[in-house]
């Protein structure tokens, strides 16, 4: 588990409850896959990179969907919120996988499943929204170590976008934090506000659980708002801050199928650049879809048109040609695959 000036452990909480019905799809929407990994378990592993070990997955009743999913993960606690009344009230019926943690007198929420049998033990939670797949575990682990820096009870990640509508906007005081007010609740300035809310956020345990209880649906949409606990931490006098970042992309939620392809263009687009990185040379590599689980060796040489899938393995020095299809299979050291190969695995 990440650990926070030796003394503090960091625990994850993953809000994956919401219906997803703009996708259109009888697929739960963070279960859809992009780049060849779950939209979920892009989340999941950008806090495991990040340093933190523990974590707790929010799903409604309806599991539907995830029993394979969470097969694969059994370490990761999942709780339950029953009547899905905003994202307040989302991370209240988290408290049920946590250790010495009294739920908000409003949750209706349980725990389906404890990590190991027992309830998160830790000083810190980061959270985070399960649709935002394009989250890089170094820039978590940075917005952790600068709230740390500042000495911040409560910090939220905040970005700058090129266009700010739907985002709650970030009212601040210096790098300090005073309140995050939802687009469909601000008035004409504060909708001027470029400085908008990635729905990640970090601070004590105890503290984040306690604000929790105090929130009300006073708002348009008659919901509990995570974010009110700034204002209430603020209003107490406590240290917030907000970190700001302008990688907007990295942040970027998922609701429909044109955002998804907009995300995962970002995702192989990263993928790519790795390998080249590493000693590939990809060809024309805007044409190029390379999924998260492709191993390619160095000096290799990817042609344009180029699709690579699953746990694919392509050696060293290896050349495949132009428009070709590779799903699951290795290419050898040095072996030279003709433009528009089809190798499927098992096939």
């Amino acid at each position: 588990m990440a650990t926070v000036e030796n003394s503090r452990s960091v625990a994850g909480i993953v809000l994956a409850a919401g219906k997803g019905t703009r996708m259109k799809s009888a697929v739960p929407k963070v279960l859809h896959p992009i780049a060849g990994k779950p939209m979920l378990g892009w989340v999941l592993d950008a806090m495991r990179g990040s340093g933190i070990g523990a974590s707790c997955l929010v799903l409604s009743e309806d599991l539907v969907g995830f029993d394979e999913f969470l097969a694969k993960d059994p370490d990761l606690a999942v709780a339950l919120q029953i009547n899905r009344q905003g994202t307040g009230d989302a991370v209240a019926a988290a408290s049920y996988c946590f250790a010495e943690t009294t739920p908000a007198p409003y949750a209706a929420g349980k725990a389906h499943r404890q990590r190991r049998g027992k309830p998160i033990d830790a000083t810190h939670v980061l959270i985070s929204a399960g649709d935002t797949p394009a989250l890089d575990a170094g820039s978590l682990a940075g917005f952790i170590d600068a709230c740390v820096d500042a000495g911040a009870q409560l910090g939220v990640l905040g970005m700058r976008v090129p266009d700010p509508r739907g985002y709650g906007r970030m009212i601040l005081d210096g790098s300090k934090l005073r309140a995050i007010v939802e687009d469909r609740d601000a008035d004409p300035s504060t909708r001027r506000i470029d400085v908008c809310n990635t729905g990640i956020i970090f601070g004590e345990k105890n503290l984040i659980f306690e604000l929790i209880r105090e929130l009300k649906p006073n708002n348009s949409q008659k919901e509990y708002y995570l974010t009110d606990c700034v204002k209430h931490a603020w209003q107490r006098g406590l240290p917030t801050h907000a970190h700001v970042s302008d990688k907007w992309q990295e942040f970027a939620g998922i609701n429909d199928r044109a955002q998804l392809a907009a995300v995962e263009a970002v995702l192989v687009r990263r993928k790519i650049e790795a390998m080249m990185l590493s000693g590939v040379t990809v060809h024309l590599p805007d044409t190029v879809y390379v999924e998260d689980g492709v191993e390619v060796g160095p000096d290799s040489e990817i042609g344009p048109s180029v699709c690579l899938r699953g746990k694919t393995k392509i050696g060293a020095g290896a050349r495949i040609g132009a428009g070709s299809v590779l799903d699951g299979v290795t290419v050898k050291a040095g072996e030279v695959v003709p433009p528009l190969s089809v190798r499927l695995e098992g096939k």
